[in-house]
Formats: structure tokens, sequence, C-alpha cells
């Protein structure tokens, strides 16, 4: 079974939003089931992503500037922890924890974008994977691989990938800063004591560059992830403002509705009084009615005994 068609198959599936997963995921195997069963069998195989995994892997096809410059970080901060360098371990964390929230933060943004909110404990997850794609390069290249199925936890340095990207393995990239820094260093011993110090000064200036590099990178995904955050804030304050005003009206006709059922009670107690008034007046009414009509049968039985 080709395992780039799997892996094609994976990549398409895996941008889908996930209410479309199911469906598109069997009309694919079913495609591949009349030229290569075991490869619709596998297809099928393809379980939904998580919220938090679905909303990663859009990171990595809509937002890959800003994650590829948190991976690169993670990069630094695995090799400053290598080397013990704990001035350089306390800059790059100040880094990662502002540019994990900030990324963050726009991944919720992101899903509204897409049209599928996210939020909440996703959310959560989603720094969480971000930040075991800086704690482990394994896991760095699951995250860059758009495919995970479930979100990533780092328990200390290490990231449980079981099962965690579908299609096939993730294909390798985070970890080569680490490995051409060590073939540096490598190649930097095995030199002779005469030769030690221009590689040495050499190697520090490539590597003083590629930080450099790394920085300026993150900073400006910082920036990008900073000015949408404004553009939201602008947004949000209007909004904030629109539910204020829409508060006030609805406090103002509030004021006019109690006032009407006062005045409606009022009316009401009005008119039950002039109810209880009208009854007595209405019996001496009747009463006098009656006397009338008594009087006006008297004198017509009056006359009629003249006649």
């Amino acid at each position: 079974m080709p395992t780039d068609e799997l892996s094609d198959a994976a990549d398409e599936l895996y941008a889908l939003p996930p209410d479309e997963f199911t469906a598109a995921r069997n009309e694919r195997a079913r495609d591949a089931r009349g030229e290569d069963r075991e490869l619709a069998s596998r297809i099928q195989e393809l379980r939904r992503p998580s919220p938090a995994a679905w909303l990663v892997n859009q990171l990595v096809r809509h937002r890959s500037d800003e994650l590829d410059a948190i991976l690169d970080l993670g990069a630094e901060l695995r090799e400053a922890q290598e080397e013990l360098d704990a001035r350089a371990l306390s800059r790059l964390a100040r880094q990662r924890r502002q540019l994990v929230s900030a990324l963050a933060r726009d991944a919720g943004e992101l899903a509204d974008e897409l049209g599928n909110p996210v939020r909440g404990p996703a959310l959560d997850e989603v720094a969480e994977t971000l930040q075991a794609g800086m704690a482990d390069a394994a896991a760095a290249d699951a995250v860059r691989s758009g495919r995970l199925v479930r979100a990533l936890e780092a328990v200390g340095l290490e990231v449980d990938l079981d099962g965690a990207v579908a299609g096939g393995p993730a294909p390798a990239g985070s970890s080569r800063a680490r490995k051409s820094a060590g073939a540096a260093r490598s190649r930097a011993g095995e030199a002779s004591d005469s030769e030690t110090e221009p590689r040495d000064d050499a190697k520090a200036e490539a590597e003083e560059r590629k930080a450099r590099e790394r920085a300026e990178r993150a900073e400006r995904a910082a920036r990008e992830v900073e000015e949408r955050a404004d553009v939201a804030e602008a947004a949000l304050e209007e909004l904030d403002e629109r539910v204020e005003e829409h508060r006030r009206r609805i406090s103002e006709l509030t004021d006019e509705r109690d006032e009407l059922e006062e005045r409606l009670r009022r009316v009401e107690s009005d008119l039950a009084d002039a109810e209880r008034e009208l009854r007595p007046v209405a019996r001496d009414r009747d009463r006098a009615a009656r006397s009338a009509e008594e009087a006006r049968a008297a004198a017509d039985e009056a006359r009629a005994a003249l006649e």
C-alpha cells in the first residue's frame, strides 16, 4: 500500500471542518476500494480529529509563520536546556509564554473565521499542544504534519505520540536546528587545537545569526498576532458599546413599562372605587323606577274608577 496515497488522503481530510470529515472519509474509502482494498481500509480507519487537534491542524494551514516561530523557539529552548544556559532559558521562556498565549488566542479567532467556533477547554488543549511541540522535536514534527487526531500534552520533557498522527508517521523536520548544531559541535571537537578557535568563532557567529533570524521571525509573528488581537479588541469594544446602548434602552423601556403599569393599577383602582359607588346609586335608581311605575299604575287605576 503506497504510504504517500494514505498521507495525501489524510492531508485532504484533516483540512476539512469536523462535521464534514466522516462523510468525506467514507467517500474517499469507497473510491479507493476498487483499486486498492488495503488503502481503502486504512482510509476508513482514519479518526475524526478532536476540536483542539482540528484547530492545531488549521494553524498549520492558515497560521504557518506564527506556528513555525513557536516551534523554532522550542528548538532554541531545548538547545539552551542541553547547554544549561540559564540566561537564554529565562529569555526564551518569556518569549514562549507570550507567543503561545497570543497564538492560542488567535486560534480561537481563526476557528470563528472558518465557521467552526472553538471555546474554553479546547483552546486550553491547543495551548498545551503548542507547548508539547516546543518541548519535544518529534512532537513538533507531529504538530507540523497537520494531521493530528488528538491534542498533545508534555509530561516533563516527554510527549506521548501513540496514535496522535493520522495517515502514517509525521515527516521529520522540526529537529533540524538541533541536529545541525550537534553536527557542528562534533566537527569542532574532531578538529585540531590550531583549528578549534576559528571554527568556534565561525560556529558562534552562525548560531548567533540563526538565533537573530529566529528571534526576528518570532517578533514578526508576535506583532502580526498582536495586530489581529488589536483589531479584535476594537471590534469587541464596539460590540460592548452596542450592548451597553441596548442595555440602556432596555432600562428606559423597563422604566416606561413600570410607569405604565403603575398608571394602569391606579386607573383600575379608580374604576373599582367608581363601581363600588355606582352599586348603591343603581339600587336607588331601580327602587325609584319601581316606585314610579307603581305610581303610574295607581294613577291609571284611579282614572279608570272615575270614568
